[in-house]
């Protein structure tokens, strides 16, 4: 009886211990980000890669799902326009804006071809 309470008490504490954890670091963040220096405006930490197909006058992005971004720098996707690329930016969310670090022309399908001589076609 003693050590199966003994072994709740222990499970409780091991699943309560490290949620009591994250909250606390959660709230420190919380407290400095709005002691002054707000983090957002330092801009994004994490980069995205989008996939998409560039304007012609290359200042929007318009992804697979149908979502249109505005290009904050267009300069990095001259001669790209009207192409599917992918590109790794930051985005921001607010202005519904991305800022492009790198493009790469999207690959296209590949074709594939038929060899007579193929045993998958043998009879």
């Amino acid at each position: 009886m003693r050590a199966s309470m003994l072994a709740t008490l222990a499970t409780v504490l091991l699943i309560v211990g490290p949620t009591v954890a994250q909250d606390t670091v959660a709230q420190a963040k919380d407290k400095s980000g709005s002691s002054g220096a707000n983090a957002d405006s330092a801009g994004p930490s994490k980069t995205l890669a989008v996939s998409g197909k560039v304007s012609n006058d290359g200042k929007t992005l318009l992804t697979d799902i149908d979502s249109e971004w505005a290009v904050s720098n267009p300069e990095a996707l001259k001669g790209q326009e009207g192409r599917l690329v992918t590109v790794k930016c930051y985005v921001d969310t607010e202005n519904n804006r991305i800022h492009v670090l790198s493009v790469k022309g999207a690959v296209p399908h590949p074709t594939s071809s038929i060899r007579y001589g193929d045993s998958a076609l043998r009879r």
